[in-house]
């Protein structure tokens, strides 16, 4: 009978456990220095960026960790702290598809006021909300970016003069996929004012630590051009094989299984580098195996129920999202190519139409984050699993 365990691979949620957190050394190093800037009065605001599934969340929740006083991610890295540990007070915002401006800074005050009044329940600390409600209550006309940067820092104040007293490094607000709100709003012209006018009134230990996908901070130079001078971009790259093996072989070593040593590299080759699938092939590789070791026997057979069971909907939908016609075509195209990045030569072969005649869809294809350029005229799927699914069942039909 097969003995049940603790699934070390995680494909559904963040990595929580600093100790099963792979990769990113770099990443991490430019990030504890950030903290290590701000704890000595210089803010230095920062977001991290990367295509959808990246791991971006993950990196964000565990510089949330490291900034409360947990080493064991630096440690494990060899990474310099410069201290023995950081003692931030930290808040977290999930930002919502289209939320506004006003909300958003209401948002940001009213879950750093929670943060600190279970933190420090003595301090009893009150904002009225008063200002942000009205802001919400007038007019897209009468609505004033600098009208919410008031209320906001004047909120923010009362709480950073509070948690002063508790002898803290300072206040991080950490921000999860920021892209959600459109730059429409002024949302870059709002983080560049606050900044700015914390700077003005001497406080230097508070910062945005954000996250959002490949151009985020791009997109925000759109409606404010100096924004880049206010976040640091930190890109995450995809994962190389070395770093999948290592995700791999720490899971399987966890729970006392072997591995074929062909098993990293096809778990890499098929998951183009990103961390969910290799998290998902990791869990289901676990699950199908029979002998506690893991060979290419179970690799298929996990790839074969991933893709015709347990994301199939998703994948389905995907596909459905991409559009019809031209879309339809393009992906089945690719799906067709031997290699993860595909040349729009052969696209434009497969479908029969010149390059410029099919630009546009691809620019949608991008837009929709289904496809990504990889470099001029390469492209590749962003979740590699829509490849195989198209392979086992076909794109969508126009007359379906």
């Amino acid at each position: 009978m097969k003995k049940r365990f603790i699934d070390p691979f995680f494909p559904n949620r963040p990595v929580i456990d600093p100790n099963l957190f792979e990769g990113r050394n770099e990443q991490i190093d430019e990030i504890v220095d950030a903290l290590f800037q701000t704890k000595n009065n210089n803010a230095k605001h920062f977001i991290i960026t990367g295509d959808r599934g990246i791991g971006k969340s993950s990196l964000l929740l565990q510089t949330k960790i490291l900034s409360e006083g947990e080493n064991s991610l630096a440690k494990k890295y060899g990474v310099d702290l410069g201290v023995e540990k950081y003692d931030f007070l930290s808040s977290w915002t999930d930002v919502t598809e289209g939320q506004t401006l006003e909300n958003l800074a209401k948002s940001l005050i009213a879950d750093l006021q929670s943060t600190v009044n279970k933190i420090f329940s003595s301090l009893k600390i009150s904002i009225d909300f008063g200002g942000f409600v009205q802001i919400e209550k007038n007019t897209n006309d009468e609505k004033s970016i600098t009208d919410i940067v008031y209320e906001f820092v004047k909120s923010l104040k009362i709480i950073y003069e509070n948690v002063n007293k508790q002898s803290k490094d300072g206040i991080i607000i950490f921000i999860d996929e920021l892209d959600r709100v459109s730059v429409s709003t002024g949302v870059s012209s709002f983080f560049k004012l606050v900044s700015e006018k914390l700077n003005r009134e001497k406080i230097h230990n508070i910062i945005f630590v954000a996250s959002g996908i490949t151009g985020a901070i791009q997109k925000l130079g759109f409606e404010h051009a100096s924004i880049d001078r206010t976040f640091r971009d930190i890109p995450l790259p995809l994962f190389t094989e070395q770093e999948t093996k290592e995700i791999l072989v720490t899971g399987f070593e966890k729970i006392g299984f072997t591995y074929d040593e062909s098993i990293p590299f096809l778990t890499y080759s098929f998951s183009s580098g990103f961390p969910e699938p290799i998290h998902i092939f990791g869990s289901e590789m676990l699950s199908v195996s029979t002998d506690n070791h893991i060979c290419e026997e179970d690799f298929n057979k996990a790839k074969f129920k991933i893709v015709t069971d347990l994301r199939k909907n998703k994948l389905q939908d995907i596909l459905t999202k991409a559009g019809y016609g031209k879309y339809q075509s393009i992906l089945e195209a690719m799906a067709k190519y031997s290699d993860v990045n595909v040349p729009l030569e052969f696209i434009s072969k497969e479908i029969k139409f010149k390059q410029n005649e099919f630009s546009a869809n691809i620019g949608t294809l991008i837009d929709k984050n289904i496809i990504r350029r990889v470099d001029r005229s390469v492209y590749a799927f962003i979740d590699p699993l829509l490849k195989e699914y198209i392979k086992h069942f076909g794109t969508i039909k126009i007359d379906k």
